[in-house]
């Protein structure tokens, strides 16, 4: 079976996010043999989890999973990887990191009610129990720093790259000055980043 590349995008996004297009164009333009899944994920973490589980389950050990994780796409993604390594996943696992959340979970508490997502329009209330529902998926400690790629950007508006720096200061780290939460340029670092995620 081809690898599986999954794309999780962040808070209040969509698989219409320009990373998620520009990871698509790329695997297309260079015919890279690889299986692509870019869902629109739920609102609620538990229903992202099981939509990620539903869709993933039947590549366990049955083939490479890539992933790449933007923001809380990139929280997700952590989660992710544990649950695959946890689940009997002997195959190669990657996963790359864009500007990652940080235990969002203690930092949403300003966000809580009227939500709106950017490309969709939906509108949504963050509660408690979204909060709750992510503190569940804090994975401490990681299983496999060697296979996580850390890219942040210092003038991230969002998040403090330096919490992102210290939480994967045992994974292979890129930190480019200056940029934004969207992460600047991100289409010229994903040489780089496939580099990562296929490099056997």
């Amino acid at each position: 079976m081809k690898p599986l590349l999954v794309y999780l995008h962040g808070l209040n996004s969509s698989s219409q996010s320009g990373k998620a297009i520009q990871t698509t164009e790329y695997v297309q333009q260079h015919k890279l043999d690889i299986e692509l899944w870019v869902p629109d994920l739920p609102v609620f973490p538990s229903d992202i989890i099981q939509c990620l589980q539903s869709h993933i389950k039947k590549s366990i050990n049955q083939r490479d999973i890539y992933i790449i994780g933007s923001s809380l796409g990139g929280f997700l993604g952590i989660w992710l990887l544990d649950w695959l390594l946890n689940n009997g996943h002997r195959q190669k696992v990657r996963l790359a990191l864009i500007n990652p959340a940080v235990i969002p979970h203690e930092r949403f508490e300003a966000y809580l009610g009227p939500q709106k997502n950017y490309h969709t329009g939906a509108d949504w209330v963050m509660t408690e129990e979204y909060v709750d529902q992510l503190r569940l998926l804090e994975v401490e400690p990681l299983l496999s720093p060697e296979n996580i790629l850390l890219l942040v950007q210092t003038a991230d508006e969002t998040l403090d790259y330096r919490l992102a720096v210290e939480k994967y200061k045992e994974c292979r780290a890129i930190v480019q000055e200056g940029g934004s939460h969207a992460f600047d340029d991100f289409e010229k670092i994903l040489p780089e980043v496939f580099d990562f995620l296929t490099f056997v």
